[in-house]
């Protein structure tokens, strides 16, 4: 499993990291992999695709990728052809589309054809001709040839019987499930977590995720287009958020109705525990 490179935003309290598209998971991985699941818990935002997702939430790695509440929330963390590889009796066979059927060795293109001179254009015709001519042959012009393309080669493992876990493996599905507890700790402590098939992860811990609560709701609601919606959470300070997730946000904005259900419910219980410890308990 390639390591990502993790940008941290001081000032807003934010990290991105590169999440693959929303594949799902291949055939068998569910069964040979199983499922981790931990238990529910109510902290936290959860965005897919840019809607909203209430809590209680449950994390589970399920095959290659994680789900919450039993929605994808990722594609395969780790590829499934890598534990294929390490499967006794692996097969490889390569499939080649696309492409030209020169693509592999293109035709060197023909040198041009010298240019003939008629008599108009010897440049020392015009000393014996009695009227010198102004003709001048027109280079001419070569015929477009495209470039031919390179072929696709697909490249696929496959093995026949029962798969058998082994260090690789185990090793492999351990990092699977560490992305799932890392997930899963940063929402219990109260962050927040956009998942996108097409930009990368954005999280933020609790102190963000209070002011998206507090904001987010309205910009969604007043927002007019995605480029407005894009606006707003600049102006409001959310400069993490990518034009991709503003985009999915301003599809997904009739959410702000759960988002201020979650909003006055956090209110609520900050009163009652606020009124709890006054009463010393």
């Amino acid at each position: 499993m390639k390591v990502k490179a993790v940008l941290s935003l001081i000032a807003a309290g934010v990290a991105m990291f590169a999440c693959a598209a929303l594949q799902p998971n291949p055939k068998g991985a569910v069964k040979a992999l199983k499922v981790t699941k931990g238990r529910p818990f109510k902290a936290g935002l959860v965005f897919i695709e840019g809607k909203y997702v209430p809590p209680p939430y449950t994390i589970e790695r399920y095959g290659l990728v994680l789900r919450v509440n039993k929605l994808q929330a990722t594609g395969p963390v780790i590829p499934w052809e890598e534990f294929i590889k390490t499967q006794e009796g692996v097969s490889v066979s390569r499939t080649t589309t696309g492409g030209t059927p020169d693509a592999a060795a293109p035709e060197p293109e023909p040198e041009p054809e010298p240019e003939i001179l008629s008599d108009d254009d010897d440049p020392l015709a015009d000393l014996f001709d009695d009227e010198p001519s102004s003709k001048k042959s027109a280079p001419k012009k070569k015929a477009y040839k495209p470039r031919p393309r390179k072929p696709t080669v697909v490249t696929t493992y496959s093995f026949d019987g029962e798969f058998v876990p082994n260090d690789t493996t185990k090793a492999m599905l351990g990092k699977i499930n560490q992305s799932r507890t890392d997930v899963d700790a940063l929402l219990r402590q109260g962050g927040f977590i956009f998942f996108g098939s097409d930009y990368s992860r954005v999280t933020g811990d609790s102190g963000t995720a209070k002011m998206l609560l507090m904001k987010l709701p309205d910009i969604m609601k007043t927002s007019q287009s995605a480029s407005a919606l894009r606006q707003a959470v600049r102006a409001a300070g959310f400069t993490f958020m990518p034009d991709e997730l503003c985009r999915d946000l301003y599809q997904n904005r009739v959410d702000y109705i759960k988002l201020l259900e979650r909003q006055r419910a956090v209110k609520e219980e900050a009163e009652m525990n606020a009124l709890l410890e006054g009463r010393g308990y």
